[in-house]
């Protein structure tokens, strides 16, 4: 898994320790930030997204997330198809377009919150 963005969603992604009992492995993480280039989440150095193509030549992830705002996210998904890449889990608010074969899940926070919200309405509700 490559992970692009290493701001507040993205490094909490890079430290979370479910990737690893669950068998997917981080092996590379990405920024645009000067600030964070170089600095270290739970082992892994955050990489200049320069090096992005390349590296994802190179490493050939089975998967990327996308943690990057949402007017970043689309040229995301177009790099990584081009690599080679076929799964993306998308975390920023934007409806993307990916080639096909290639498939995007976008985790949609609001959407969740939503429906855990109606879902307490409703129990709330029938309870009367």
């Amino acid at each position: 898994v490559i992970i692009v963005g290493a701001g507040k969603i993205g490094a909490a992604l890079a430290q979370f320790r479910g990737f690893g009992e669950r068998g997917f492995r981080v092996v590379g993480l990405y920024d645009i930030d000067a600030s964070k280039i170089g600095s270290s989440l739970d082992g892994i150095t955050v990489r200049d997204q320069t090096d992005l193509d390349a590296d994802l030549r190179a490493l050939k992830p089975d998967m990327v997330l996308i943690a990057v705002p949402p007017a970043a996210a689309q040229a995301v998904v177009d790099r990584a198809a081009k690599a080679g890449v076929q799964a993306m889990l998308n975390f920023a608010p934007a409806s993307l377009h990916a080639p096909a074969g290639v498939t995007v899940r976008t985790v949609d926070m609001a959407l969740e919150l939503e429906i855990l919200s109606y879902a307490l309405v409703s129990a709330k509700a029938a309870q009367r």
